[in-house]
Parts: C-alpha cells; structure tokens; sequence
C-alpha cells in the first residue's frame, strides 16, 4: 500500500512540474506580443513651396466712369446718342440752347467792330498827322481789345453749350431729359469707357507691407461661367479707410467683348505669401505639448524595432491646413502621418503603407 502511495505522489509531482514547464515557455514566447504596437503610415519629407492667399470681394468698374455735368444754363435741345450707343472722343452728344447767348455774341461782334474803326483812325491820326493826344489814342485801343476779349469769352461759353465726348466710350445714362433745363455743374451724362474695365476691393490693413502694385490676382465671376482670369494691380492705396480698416486697390482685366459689366460682383485671390525649398506639415499632424508643438518621426530602439520619435517643432505661416516648419524637421525625415495621435515618445509602431519600402516590419528588418 505505502509502494502505491509513492507511486501515486510521484506521479503528482511530475504532472505539477510539466504544468509549469508549459507556462513559463508560453509566456516567454508571447512577450514581444504584449507590446503595444500601433499601425502607422508615414511620409518622406522633402522641400516645397509655400504659397498663402487672401481672398476678396470686389466690384467691376471702368477705367473710365466719367461723369459730364452742365457748364452753360439752358434747356437741353436735343440729344444726338442714345443710351447704350458708342461715341468717339470729341462727338457732339447733346446741345443746350444758347440762343441768350447766340444775341450776346452779335452785340458784342457790332460795339468790337466799332472799337476797331475807332482805334484804327485814333491810331493813323495819332502816329502819321499826330494830330489828338495819345490818351485818346490809347483809350482806344483798351477799348477795342476789352470788347475784343469779351466777344471771344461768349464764343467760348456758346462752344460749351454743345456737350462733347471727352473719350471713347458707351453712353451709360442721361441723368438729364430732354427739354429739361441745367445749371453749371449740374450732371448731365454718364460715359463708361469700353477700352478697359477693373476690379476694385478693399484689403485689410494688416496686408498693408505684402500687396504691391504689380502684383498678380486670380479673378473669377460666380455669375459667368469662365476660366479664372490674371489681373494685374495696378494701383494700390497709399491710406486706409477709418471705418472699414481697409486700403483700396484695383486690378485691371483684358479686355472680353463687354462681357463683364460695372458693378458686378468679382473674386480675388491674392497671394499674400511665397516661400521656396521649406518643410511643410499637415496641421493636423503637429500637436501641442508643454507649451510647445511636437510631431512624429519614425526611428529605431536599441533593440533594432520601430518607434515613434517625439521632433519639437517651431511652426512658421500657415494655410489651408498646411504649416511651415521653421525647425525640427528636415529633408529625408519620415513622417508619422495617419496614427500619431495615437502615439507616445517611443512607442513601437509598424508602418503600413511603405511606399518606399524603408522599412517592412515592426523590428525594422529591411
């Protein structure tokens, strides 16, 4: 009985030590499988160009939106152009009636011509028969010459009763019926020149030192269905407006067979910055850590496996989603991409994309 007993307790113990055999071998296997590993994609960092935008509202005009008011009162007898017409520099387009000034003109052609008789026979009496004094000689001739100037001072006002063209350009509006009487400096007509049209906007103050006249600007249309055109600044506030904070300027466009009208509604797009051979990052790849910003490069342990290296980074002008890393990062580095957020300074990751096949597995085995 005491034989079967041994028996029995031996047959325990061996079975107790298989078990713990068993165990310790699994766990020592299994040990690189409780690291936490996370899947990651990555992205070689190479230079770029760094370009920013501001984009803006603005409106057509005209090169020349030229306003003509009266200069001589009277009806307005008739105009020579209707809306809408084309009219050359220096065409007749309305009259005033100068028939007041018409009368004016002929008692002044009567009383000069008159002066001149006089001063012509005080001048030949005074200079061969010296015959008179030269004060009546004299008085003569201020006589004439003052009736002279004041007969050429009415053809000058009757030469502004006709209302002329100052440029080519499309007659836009009569503010002014016919038969209906004008004062000067009352407007008359409204001209829009066809030979070039702008677009004008206003750009906030703190772009004060980056727009500059000669400046490139992308303008579109939402009401037209067009390429984008290339407009070039051509002139650029030298103040600011108080109440908007804003600095006027204005972009001519090519012409385009009249297709863009004054007063529509235009987009700009402004580049405000450009920047060659930089670093630039997804923002939503840099994070912010203890006062500063961080991102994730891929690097190496001591045990030769995949990590996540925390980079500080000095972040420099953004756009779109997109910054300039100023320091922190440089060419050739790779970059944790889709998975950082999830990372730690020296966690082990693998990489899943490998679109250059740096790298292939977890342990970095190339």
């Amino acid at each position: 009985m005491m034989k079967n007993f041994k028996s029995i307790l031996l047959i325990l113990i061996m079975s107790t030590a298989l078990m713990w055999g068993c165990s310790g071998g699994d766990n020592a296997q299994s040990t690189d499988d409780l690291v936490k590993t996370v899947n990651v994609e990555t992205r070689q960092l190479s230079p770029e160009t760094f370009n920013s935008y501001l984009k803006l509202i603005g409106t057509v005009d005209a090169a020349n939106d030229v306003r003509i008011s009266a200069e001589e009162s009277g009806n307005i007898v008739k105009y020579y152009v209707d809306e809408g017409s084309r009219v050359k520099k220096g065409q007749l387009i309305a009259k005033i009636d100068d028939s007041q000034l018409q009368q004016e003109k002929a008692r002044l052609q009567a009383i000069t011509s008159q002066a001149k008789d006089t001063y012509e026979r005080q001048k030949r009496l005074w200079e061969q028969d010296s015959v008179g004094s030269e004060i009546d000689y004299l008085n003569a001739k201020y006589t004439y010459e003052q009736n002279e100037a004041n007969l050429e001072a009415v053809k000058v006002r009757i030469n502004k009763t006709e209302v002329r063209s100052p440029i080519n350009a499309v007659l836009e509006t009569k503010l002014v019926e016919q038969g209906e009487m004008v004062t000067p400096g009352m407007p008359m007509l409204r001209l829009i020149g066809n030979n070039q049209i702008k677009v004008v906007a206003g750009v906030p103050a703190r772009y004060s030192e980056v727009i500059q006249v000669g400046d490139t600007a992308d303008v579109w249309f939402d009401t037209i269905n067009s390429d984008t055109l290339k407009g070039k600044i051509t002139y650029v506030a030298s103040s600011i407006d108080p109440q908007a904070r804003t600095f006027r300027i204005e972009t001519v466009l090519p012409n385009n067979n009249n297709r863009y009208k004054v007063d529509m509604v235009a987009n700009i797009n402004l580049r405000t910055m450009h920047r060659p051979n930089v670093i630039i990052v997804g923002e939503e790849y840099v994070y912010q850590k203890n006062g500063g910003y961080i991102t994730y490069t891929v690097g190496k342990n001591e045990e030769g496996h995949l990590v996540a290296k925390e980079q500080r980074v000095t972040l420099g002008p953004s756009y779109e989603n997109r910054s300039v890393i100023d320091k922190g990062l440089k060419p050739g580095d790779d970059l944790i991409t889709v998975g950082s957020s999830y990372l730690k300074d020296n966690m082990r990751i693998k990489i899943v994309n490998n679109p250059d096949n740096s790298f292939t597995d977890g342990k970095g085995v190339q």
